[in-house]
């Protein structure tokens, strides 16, 4: 981790010392950076896009062993297997964010100093736009459910506004940045490789249809028991 901190602690300087302007570095750097992850930045596209294929076989399958969480699991994990899908691939971009954050802090001058007050109000609103602009465009993140969606978006916002409370102007700079860049490159990767063309979406509303009926029957049953 300290490494990789480093490591992105030496390209800012970097972008520094070819700007001669600290904040035109940062967006310099910000937008290498989202370069140099393009890579992780597009396998996690095709793994969220391999995950919202499955969906349907995955509603099937909780609509026929309803009730049975063993079985649901056994096959969910066969379907897993079967696609190549890998679960704890979407959180690789998480933590190299983060990795990468550490870099920033190391290298931008005056991390030790508080950000005025408007900066963790543009933090909170960058970080706003993006989980709003993911859920309703993020191939995985719009199939969540409602609760997913204003969980992670509560997260987001809160975490952008600590951050921006308790790092310095740069830092937070850098942070709104990220997720204004991050919300432009989900759109281009939805452009380049775009989840209509893998994914049938008539099937997923059927197999939601299904599964919910099984749902509404289930509860009747459990509501007519004394």
């Amino acid at each position: 981790m300290k490494l990789l901190g480093d490591f992105f602690g030496t390209i800012l300087n970097w972008c520094n010392g070819l700007t001669g302007n600290i904040w035109w570095a940062i967006v310099l750097f910000t937008f290498i950076t989202k370069i140099l992850l393009l890579p992780v930045s597009v396998l996690t596209q095709k793994n969220s896009i391999k995950m919202v294929k499955m969906y349907p076989e995955i509603n099937y399958v909780k609509a026929k062993f309803f009730g049975n969480k063993d079985k649901i699991s056994e096959e969910q994990y066969n379907l897993y297997k079967k696609e190549n899908y890998h679960p704890m691939l979407d959180l690789i971009p998480t933590i190299l964010q983060l990795v990468i954050l550490m870099g920033v802090v190391r290298a931008i001058p005056g991390s030790d100093e508080r950000s005025p007050i408007y900066m963790p109000i543009l933090a909170a609103l960058s970080a706003l736009i993006m989980c709003l602009a993911q859920n309703k465009s993020n191939v995985l993140q719009s199939e969540q459910s409602k609760a997913n969606k204003w969980g992670t978006l509560i997260f987001s916002v809160s975490l952008s506004l600590y951050l921006g409370v308790f790092v310095s102007k740069g830092v937070a700079f850098y942070w709104i940045c990220s997720n204004l860049m991050a919300t432009a490159q989900m759109y281009l990767l939805n452009i380049c490789i775009n989840p209509k063309r893998y994914i049938d979406y008539d099937a997923l509303e059927a197999s939601k249809a299904d599964l919910k009926k099984v749902e509404k029957l289930s509860a009747s049953v459990k509501h007519k028991q004394p």
